[in-house]
């Protein structure tokens, strides 16, 4: 390995050729990262980094109390989003930059307030951010979050918020999530829409549509749009017992 390659992309590379190489393959875990460090005499500042790329490659998968789990032996050039329980999309806000673009009070018209479980004509407030796999970087992710009345008191403080909104308005809420139900659509990108995703009007999104309920009703719903050709959105399933 030569000097002048950053140390996290030199051991990229090494993980990579060991993937494609047979050495790692699909559905397996890569070492801790306590391993790697040591393997590598790397800090484990460098480790998460060179993790973090084969992630934004799309070939490994990193979740909470599983690690790192590789997906493709070779580079996809899109987004892998994984969800099997809430604690995914609490650690996907944790693994991602979220950048609060605006925070506005709307007035509800028909097919949102249907969405959201709503009546057309109330007011809501609107959260609108990108995310991205780390700041400065490119979205991968344009979002919309409708955040119910009852709730408008803590809507200011996700300016600060560390984690994902759902949570943080529970907990301030004092309302557990009982379910998450979700909707994924295409849909043709409004001229807003590609403006921040840096796409033509028209281009077809992949959206996510997610609306968390608490014993009240709704708490917040958002819809998440992706490039379609850069996003591939995997659910694992388990046979009852």
């Amino acid at each position: 390995m030569t000097t002048d390659v950053p140390r996290y992309a030199q051991i990229f590379n090494t993980l990579s050729k060991r993937m494609q190489a047979g050495q790692y393959s699909v559905d397996m875990r890569l070492p801790t990262e306590s391993e790697l460090c040591d393997e590598f005499h790397a800090s484990r500042f460098t480790v998460r980094e060179a993790l973090r790329r084969l992630v934004e490659q799309g070939m490994v998968l990193r979740r909470q109390g599983a690690g790192s789990v590789v997906v493709s032996t070779t580079p996809q050039a899109k987004y892998v989003h994984s969800l099997s329980s809430l604690s995914d999309l609490f650690q996907f806000a944790l693994d991602t930059h979220y950048d609060l673009l605006s925070i506005s009070q709307v007035t509800l018209d028909a097919r949102v307030a249907e969405d959201v479980g709503a009546a057309a004509g109330e007011r809501w407030h609107l959260v609108e951010g990108l995310r991205s796999h780390e700041k400065g970087g490119k979205a991968i992710c344009y979002v919309h979050s409708y955040i119910v009345p009852r709730a408008q008191a803590y809507v200011r403080e996700l300016k600060r918020c560390v984690g994902p909104f759902y949570a943080h308005l529970a907990n301030q809420t004092g309302e557990d999530i009982l379910e998450v139900r979700q909707d994924i659509f295409g849909t043709a990108m409004s001229a807003k829409v590609a403006r921040h995703l840096k796409c033509k009007t028209k281009t077809i999104a992949t959206c996510a549509f997610r609306r968390y309920i608490t014993p009240k009703g709704t708490l917040i719903a958002s819809y998440n749009w992706h490039v379609a050709e850069q996003f591939h959105y995997r659910m694992k399933m388990s046979r009852a017992i």
